[in-house]
């Protein structure tokens, strides 16, 4: 068991053959895992309810059985960690990945798992902890410098959060660790799209030697909500950017910039082998559409067991029946008509 370079690709951008290869390879499992639905975090653009609170201990069971039932029958596990915050459970995820962790070593499995955190509790005792227990990879927003991304990432407090985010991101780099991927996840909107060719310029000055800081702008997207959302999102005429004109430095050959999916993307909702476990055991595809009840399309048991609805489980896969690339992006929007 090692974290390494070679772990199979699940976003997808391979060429539709192996795409379909990985999506129903029984060797390999993705799970999605939020171990609480609540957020220390209320961003104005946010699509979910936090009604959910932190894993019972039925539900951890069911996980950690779910886990040691499987990984003897696999080749490589993929943890990713979501929420609400899944920070504000660290212990929940220390304890799935230290479970994870001794499971995979005695039956010789590859582990890598990922956390997609907005920071704020991120330090680097968290970082250092987390990464020992194979947690290697991690998405944080950043909505442009301190005046945009406070008004729009907020906590649930009020208070901005962009000076502790940048405190926490600091700590790591000076932390002499070569494993996984940081990757900046900078939000263009209507306000900071002056400003973001500035601020990615800042970053890659600031992070750009660390191999583990990558950069990746992505316009803020309306996915729900009650919020009017017009002063923010963008329409695709409106974007300064071209296809290849992101903010990146000058000096692209160095840059941490990442690339959009090419036209093979398969998103992880299309695999037969990826799924999200949600904080109160329900089994679900997909991690945006987590109130439409086309998504709910199991349960966790506390022995680890997935009791599955094969109709609904079966209408993520109508991609590969379709062959449309749409339907292979983005499964939900076909699962939904």
């Amino acid at each position: 068991m090692e974290a390494g370079s070679n772990f199979p690709n699940n976003g997808g951008s391979l060429h539709l053959a192996d795409n379909f290869k990985a999506a129903w390879n029984q060797n390999h499992l993705h799970l999605i895992i939020m171990p609480t639905e609540k957020c220390n975090f209320r961003c104005v653009y946010c699509y979910e309810d936090f009604k959910i609170g932190k894993m019972k201990p039925d539900v951890l069971s069911g996980v950690k059985n779910l886990i040691r039932t499987r990984v003897p029958t696999i080749k490589s596990l993929e943890i990713n960690w979501f929420g609400g915050e899944p920070t504000v459970a660290l212990d929940t995820v220390l304890e799935v990945m230290e479970t994870a962790k001794s499971v995979c070593r005695e039956h010789n499995v590859y582990l890598r798992a990922g956390m997609t955190t907005n920071g704020f509790l991120l330090t680097a005792d968290a970082y250092r902890a987390l990464v020992d227990n194979y947690v290697v990879d991690y998405q944080i927003s950043l909505d442009g410098p301190a005046e945009f991304h406070d008004t729009t990432r907020l906590q649930a407090n009020g208070k901005g959060s962009f000076e502790q985010i940048m405190a926490n991101l600091d700590a790591i780099y000076q932390l002499p660790i070569e494993a996984g991927e940081i990757l900046l996840r900078l939000h263009l909107t209507r306000k900071n799209e002056y400003v973001l060719n500035d601020f990615a310029q800042w970053l890659e000055i600031r992070y750009g030697q660390d191999k583990r800081f990558r950069f990746t702008l992505q316009p803020v997207e309306n996915l729900g909500g009650d919020a009017d959302l017009s002063e923010l999102v963008l329409e695709n005429q409106e974007r300064g950017w071209g296809e290849n004109s992101h903010p990146v430095p000058s000096d692209e050959e160095t840059s941490g910039m990442e690339r959009k999916h090419d036209d093979t993307y398969v998103c992880y909702a299309a695999k037969a082998n990826s799924f999200v476990l949600r904080a109160d055991g329900r089994v679900g595809k997909c991690t945006v559409a987590l109130n439409n009840d086309y998504n709910t399309i199991g349960e966790l048991k506390p022995d680890g067991s997935l009791s599955l609805d094969e109709a609904k489980t079966a209408r993520w896969f109508r991609g590969w029946s379709t062959q449309n690339q749409a339907d292979l992006a983005c499964p939900a929007a076909s699962v939904f008509l």
